[in-house]
């Protein structure tokens, strides 16, 4: 719903909506198809899987409604609206594959990434339920304060533990995967040199695992058993030194508010209605999903309501 209503903008008639969940779907796991990650692969190969297929038809449907957003005069209040009237400090709009690119983007950060952390959080206050009372107890006190209207700026400035189950979370389980760089110059770094123009890769899981400040030999920092513990974002002797939960620098997520906002309301939601639960297919054993954008467990995860 998010991303065709808010993020395109698009009406789609009810006989469609499966149609559009799927391509969705099998477009974001073809983002990490490793068929894709092969050097000099042959793009009619490229053209013949099923997630390009599945990105053809995301991009008919951005396309009809950039066609309808041109017989406008001002922006239809979606996030696809306001890029396409969107002007730079020298007047210029941006173009209809950046616009598609962009737009694309945004589909990726409002979905997938916010569902797929959503479960993972899900999981982990159903393993710690003192951690999810914590959760509660916060949104109690803001009830207190504020009656039942929740707005994104009380939840940004006054919810900070919150904020870091959301941060503690995705510290655990980041995005998968690695941000790509080009190199300006020719660089060394520990005695090794990197040519101008190569490519380096970070591994956003690996930053978080060797991160000083919570960094732990044994590797329980990183383990969703012993490791999930909120409370280090609130000290900043404890605080992470090293978190990449957006990617970094100038290239760093375009949905990461977006993204941040939905998963704030949802788990602000929970805690206000639900007084706690239990995990129904166990914590024994967990079974990873993946190919795909960001780690979650592969058969869900089913709660039993208190």
């Amino acid at each position: 719903d998010i991303a065709r209503k808010q993020i395109l903008g698009l009406d789609i008639k009810e006989a469609e909506l499966d149609t559009f969940t799927e391509n969705t779907e099998k477009w974001i796991n073809g983002v990490f198809n490793p068929l894709l990650l092969i050097p000099g692969i042959p793009k009619f190969i490229v053209k013949r899987t099923a997630g390009r297929r599945a990105r053809d038809y995301l991009v008919s449907k951005v396309d009809e409604r950039l066609e309808y957003l041109a017989t406008l005069d001002e922006s239809d209040g979606s996030s696809l609206g306001a890029m396409f009237f969107a002007v730079d400090d020298d007047g210029k709009k941006l173009s209809r594959e950046q616009l598609i690119d962009n737009a694309l983007v945004l589909i990726l950060a409002g979905t997938e990434t916010s569902s797929s952390t959503l479960t993972v959080a899900f999981l982990l206050l159903g393993m710690h339920p003192d951690i999810y009372q914590r959760l509660r107890e916060e949104q109690q006190a803001m009830q207190a304060k504020h009656g039942d209207a929740m707005t994104l700026e009380h939840l940004d400035e006054e919810c900070p533990y919150l904020d870091a189950v959301i941060r503690e979370t995705m510290r655990i389980k980041p995005i998968d995967g690695m941000i790509e760089r080009k190199t300006e110059t020719t660089l060394l770094v520990d005695g090794k040199q990197i040519p101008k123009n190569y490519l380096i890769y970070s591994n956003i899981r690996q930053t978080h695992a060797d991160d000083p400040t919570t960094f732990l030999e044994d590797g329980s920092h990183m383990d969703i058993y012993k490791g999930f513990k909120p409370d280090r974002w609130l000290d900043d002797d404890t605080k992470p030194a090293e978190w990449m939960g957006f990617g970094e620098g100038q290239r760093r997520c375009l949905g990461e508010r977006l993204a941040m906002g939905e998963m704030k309301i949802f788990l602000a939601s929970l805690a206000r209605k639900v007084g706690g639960y239990t995990l129904d297919n166990g914590e024994d054993e967990i079974f990873w999903k993946t190919n795909t954008v960001m780690a979650r467990p592969s058969d869900g995860v089913e709660v039993i309501l208190k």
